[in-house]
């Protein structure tokens, strides 16, 4: 199951809340101006330079289609390079986007594919991540790349979400990839995202940048959906 901010408590959802609402909002709130400042949105020390595109490495694309051929026995951890990463198999640019499968209950012990990426055309077999006990896109960044989780940010790729789900603010539906099918986001990373976001466990929708990254995002898994390399 998609990973959401259900599993917090009602302090850190409500402080999440706090950092994605807009001024007016807060002002409406009657807050404090101090509370009402503009967020950090990246950690000291950190910079972040918006891309054009992001850049999909073949093995994420070859994880993406095998993720369509078994929807129901996998999902998708996603991450995205904040700058230039060095991990066990290669070196990889800032603004890449990475997808891995991870292994629903239904999908155990299937013997499903999955690819690391070496660079940008060269990848390697790999070990599908075996459940989502652990946040699945720090498994991926700590244990699959092997490279540091702080210089990623994080999200899942699943099936569409229906019914409640499909509104809220953590989840967003995609009802039509370059291949014809859709796919749901849920924009929430347990660890990997509150540095780059001001705090806010889920990509936001109007601050930081939020909306920008979620688009970039969106058409580098376009670029994910075309049956290519």
């Amino acid at each position: 199951m998609p990973i959401g901010p259900e599993g917090v408590t009602v302090t850190e959802f409500s402080r999440r809340r706090i950092v994605g609402m807009t001024v007016g909002g807060l002002s409406a709130l009657c807050l404090p101006r101090s509370v009402i400042a503009a967020p950090q949105c990246v950690a000291s020390g950190a910079s972040v330079v918006l891309p054009a595109r992001l850049t999909v490495d073949c093995a994420s694309k070859r994880n993406f289609q095998t993720f369509r051929q078994y929807p129901d026995l996998v999902g998708l951890a996603g991450a995205v390079s904040m700058s230039t990463v060095r991990g066990k198999l290669g070196t990889y640019p800032a603004a890449n986007l990475f997808l891995f499968p991870w292994i629903k209950p239904a999908g155990r012990n299937k013997g499903l594919p999955a690819v690391a990426p070496a660079n940008a055309t060269m990848y390697v077999s790999a070990a599908p991540i075996p459940d989502a006990t652990l946040p699945v896109d720090e498994y991926f960044c700590r244990l699959v790349l092997q490279a540091p989780p702080a210089s990623f940010i994080g999200f899942q790729v699943d099936s569409l979400f229906t019914g409640a789900d499909a509104t809220r603010d953590w989840f967003t539906n995609l009802d039509k990839l370059a291949d014809g099918a859709g796919v749901g986001i849920d924009w929430t990373s347990p660890n990997l995202n509150n540095p780059w976001f001001g705090g806010s466990r889920w990509i936001p929708t109007d601050t930081c940048d939020g909306p920008t990254w979620r688009k970039l995002i969106a058409d580098g898994l376009q670029q994910a959906s075309v049956p290519a390399c």
